[in-house]
């Protein structure tokens, strides 16, 4: 229609083919555009490394790395499908991992305990970060933040300067077992991934999650408990902070005040490219665990190229506002503007 009013008159068929190749390329461009750059970083660092790069420890390295970015990229998805965001989920790592590995070497507990004890607060965080946003009615960028910051200050005053070394073996096992050449992290992790990816799709706490998300207002008139799904997200985001804290430590095998540094920016970079895959406009978990698989095939072959690990941070800020960007004006275009 545009092409005919601008020349006066039907446009000839060579422009309309013309015009039916792009739309098409920009679709497929829009819609397999994660994919597409998980493929060309993948080409590109075997080309330029294959003797290290296209190795099968370079691929369990990049899996178990991965791990932990996985769990809180996933809690961060949760959030985002709710259309709201999560600053505390380093400092609820932070706090989770100085909880679990403090009962070990201060009171000899076993590990069943100190994992518990890294769930239970990252869960409490979790429920205060709902409360604060469904009920007292904060912004959760500042709800967020600021219990966040609280979690940091317990994290110290548990940790206090102490490096805690020494965990339980089975505690340490957990980073360290693998079956098949896989590591159990890796495994924890693309399990978890699955269990959301089944609540999202498949249950009607997933559908009222995305209700919220797309408009608060009318899921409550439709019946559905906006305050509650909030709380609800927010616990189960904490959860997989807590998750990912057992899962750090556990393969560090040790644990210091501040190891928590550098986990926020990866997670919301892997879910907002994730939202990418299928041209959709919607967070989902499995774009989401392809993200965190890009990041860290992309960090793992800057770091064999030998490059500055600055630049990994560089790389991951880039790629975080291309996608915001990128979302932004697919959003302009969907809507006409």
């Amino acid at each position: 229609m545009a092409i005919e009013a601008e020349t006066g008159g039907p446009a000839p068929l060579w422009r309309r083919a013309a015009a039916s190749r792009y739309l098409s390329a920009r679709v497929v461009a829009e819609r397999w555009s994660l994919l597409i750059a998980f493929a060309g970083a993948f080409a590109f660092f075997s080309i330029a490394k294959p003797n290290v790069f296209l190795t099968w420890s370079n691929m369990q390295a990049i899996l178990d790395d991965a791990s932990v970015a996985t769990c809180l990229a996933v809690g961060a998805t949760l959030v985002l499908v709710i259309g709201e965001f999560d600053l505390s989920l380093g400092s609820v790592v932070g706090m989770a991992s100085a909880s679990s590995v403090s009962v070990m070497a201060y009171h000899n507990w076993s590990t069943g305990l100190a994992i518990l004890f890294a769930l239970l607060p990252a869960a409490a965080i979790g429920f205060a970060n709902g409360v604060a946003v469904a009920f007292v009615r904060i912004p959760s960028f500042i709800a967020t933040l600021a219990i966040g910051s609280i979690a940091g200050g317990i994290e110290l005053a548990i940790a206090k300067t102490s490096i805690f070394e020494g965990l339980k073996y089975d505690y340490i096992r957990i980073g360290l077992q693998r079956y098949g050449g896989i590591s159990l992290r890796t495994i924890i992790a693309a399990g978890l991934t699955l269990v959301f990816l089944v609540i999202l799709r498949t249950t009607v706490f997933g559908r009222y999650a995305s209700a919220v998300g797309d408009n608060p207002a009318a899921a409550r008139l439709t019946g559905v408990p906006v305050q509650r799904v909030r709380i609800i997200v927010f616990v189960l985001t904490g959860i997989t902070a807590g998750i990912a804290a057992v899962l750090a430590s556990s393969s560090a095998q040790q644990y210091y005040a501040g190891t928590d540094a550098g986990y926020l920016l990866p997670a919301y970079a892997a879910a907002f490219l994730g939202l990418s895959l299928g041209g959709g406009l919607r967070f989902n978990v499995i774009g989401t665990y392809l993200g965190v698989l890009l990041l860290g095939m992309v960090t793992t072959g800057l770091t064999i190229m030998n490059q500055p690990s600055w630049i990994s941070s560089v790389v991951q800020g880039g790629v975080l506002l291309t996608a915001v960007a990128g979302i932004a004006l697919r959003r302009r275009g969907a809507l006409g503007r």
